[in-house]
């Protein structure tokens, strides 16, 4: 046990728990996160947090094998798996467009995660105690169908092998998600010795007998739920199994959920779970969630189940920043990586003319083609673009008149396209020296627009769900260079708004003019508002507005910035739609 393993668990206690994780699991959707509101990075956040917490370590993460076709018949409709290989069937249940779904990456993830489902089954009960599954919970799946973002029903498939296996225990299903198990109890009508309890926030209609359903009230309290969860467990038989979806959804404010608790609350239901199966063979699963901070639950329930329940997420905690500084320092370590290449001597001879060949090409005169690509290795971003359907990629570094410009390519279909076009320079901004991005394209060729992605100013081709990723990454190549950290000047207000965890306009008063329209027009479709913004159907205090592309910085060493100023113009503007003039093109 290292220092800081055994450090971590005198502060903390307990031990950590074993877990199926692999990084496929992230959904090959790159439209889900507009159309749905699903965040595809959670299971990313998740495991990353646990793993630099110590609740998790990496000789406990199990990497599971993809459940077989034999595995997924004992429980599904030949004709409805025959039936997922068509993308339309995939679009359906992901809520998504066809074009945006390649069927055998996706295909694959479900597999692998419920071959997850089905590790942790067999550990757990092999140790007579829980096991985690970082995906899953796909409780409405039912054997001749699939709907809300469930294809296949993980849990019933690791039941029906168990079974296989010569299981013939009790076994209990505690779905704690936050809509109610229809598919899950169509996969499982008729088992005597299999229980389902529900507490969910919905009514689907009545369910099979062998569900014990609860409705909490809508937007209900920690206190109520907690008292209703009590009296569930009570009349939940002694199991000798247990599957539980610890349902990251049940947050107040979630998209698509309709309970109402709070983050201290989800990690309560979880010490009361934990109490009641303490010794019991356990799979516990993290269902939906469609919050910003629903990664943080099923984060709880492992905290929990670790020992580590006291333990507090930072509510400003950014999985994905912590994760890629990470990254940086390793490669730092290494030392002589592609990242830390010095000015090569052909690089000087090429610079003063004395050697036959060119100057070796690098872009603010110190990432070559190579370094990025072994970069973009090491952050994951070419295995998921890989996955999205792209062979053979490659980088291309080179000047242009804006600044220095990388580029990446990609075949699909036999036919080459642009994935990824980006310009940038030094600009001091402020007296500052910056990362300046002229122009930044995540081009997606192989999706395309629908009612459920529509195009935004400025797009010709969908996007490849990578924004965040980049940002990360221009991060720090900015503290490699040292220099205040990355700038750019969002031309549409949708790209000002996709940024603004990030960023902040550097002008305070064009901060506050930021924020009110935020405040006034937010809670609109982002696409008709950024499009009204164009069009000039926005009003600031009565008057047309145009909107105002200056700089947005994100900063390296965050600073408050003149608060008083930027809220001394928020208060001043007020920001209304004229959807009249839209209608009559007024």
């Amino acid at each position: 046990m290292s220092l800081r393993d055994w450090l971590s668990r005198w502060r903390w206690g307990g031990a950590p728990v074993p877990a199926f994780y692999d990084e496929s699991y992230r959904l090959p959707l790159t439209g889900i996160e507009s159309s749905a509101g699903i965040e595809p990075r959670g299971v990313d956040f998740t495991t990353w947090y646990l793993l630099e917490a110590r609740a998790l370590r990496t000789q406990d993460v199990h990497h599971p094998q993809p459940v077989s076709l034999a595995e997924l018949s004992r429980v599904h409709d030949a004709a409805y798996l025959e039936s997922l290989g068509q993308p339309e069937t995939l679009a359906r249940i992901f809520a998504t467009d066809p074009a945006d779904v390649p069927v055998d990456a996706l295909l694959s993830n479900l597999r692998r995660v419920c071959g997850g489902t089905l590790g942790a089954a067999r550990l757990a009960v092999a140790r007579k105690g829980p096991v985690v599954n970082m995906a899953g919970g796909f409780h409405h799946a039912g054997p001749a169908r699939g709907g809300g973002f469930c294809a296949v029903n993980d849990i019933a498939i690791a039941l029906a092998a168990l079974h296989a296996d010569g299981f013939d225990g009790q076994a209990v299903v505690l779905d704690l998600d936050a809509h109610p198990p229809d598919g899950t109890a169509e996969c499982l009508a008729g088992q005597k010795r299999a229980w389902i309890g529900s507490l969910s926030g919905s009514d689907w209609g009545a369910l099979s007998p062998e569900v014990d359903e609860t409705r909490v009230p809508e937007d209900t309290d920690d206190r109520t739920y907690l008292a209703l969860l009590d009296g569930l467990l009570e009349r939940m038989p002694r199991p000798d199994v247990a599957f539980v979806i610890a349902g990251s959804d049940v947050l107040a404010g979630d998209r698509f959920g309709r309970v109402g608790l709070s983050l201290d609350g989800a990690r309560r239901r979880d010490r009361a779970l934990a109490r009641a199966l303490r010794g019991i063979p356990s799979v516990w699963l993290p269902g939906g969630g469609y919050h910003r901070d629903a990664w943080k639950v099923f984060a709880g329930t492992v905290l929990v189940l670790a020992g580590q329940g006291r333990r507090r997420i930072k509510a400003r905690y950014d999985p994905l920043s912590a994760r890629y500084r990470r990254i940086a320092r390793s490669l730092t370590r290494e030392g002589a990586t592609p990242l830390d290449e010095p000015i090569t001597q052909e690089d000087l001879e090429g610079a003063l003319g004395l050697s036959g060949g060119p100057r070796q090409p690098r872009i603010l005169g110190y990432y070559t083609a190579q370094a990025l690509e072994y970069a973009f290795f090491r952050y994951g971003i070419l295995s998921y673009v890989e996955r999205l359907g792209y062979s053979r990629l490659r980088v291309e570094v080179g000047s242009v008149g804006e600044g220095d410009r990388m580029e990446v390519h990609g075949c699909a279909a036999g036919q080459e396209h642009q994935l990824v076009d980006c310009v940038v320079e030094r600009r001091v901004l402020a007296g500052e020296p910056f990362l300046f991005v002229n122009w930044l394209s995540l081009r997606h060729p192989r999706a395309r627009f629908s009612e459920g992605r529509s195009r935004l100013p400025g797009q010709d081709v969908p996007g490849l769900g990578l924004a965040r990723e980049a940002t990360e990454m221009l991060l720090v190549m900015a503290r490699r260079l040292v220099l205040a950290g990355v700038a750019f000047r969002p031309m549409w207000f949708h790209l000002a708004v996709l940024a603004r965890s990030r960023f902040r306009f550097l002008d305070p008063a064009r901060q506050g003019r930021f924020e009110a329209l935020l405040r006034d027009l937010g809670q609109l479709p982002l696409l008709e508002v950024s499009q009204a913004v164009v069009d000039g159907h926005v009003l600031l205090n009565g008057q047309p507005y145009a909107w105002e592309a200056n700089d947005m910085v994100s900063r390296l060493e965050p600073e408050a910035g003149d608060l008083e100023a930027i809220a001394r113009e928020r208060e001043r503007c007020r920001f209304t739609w004229e959807p009249a003039r839209l209608a009559t093109g007024a």
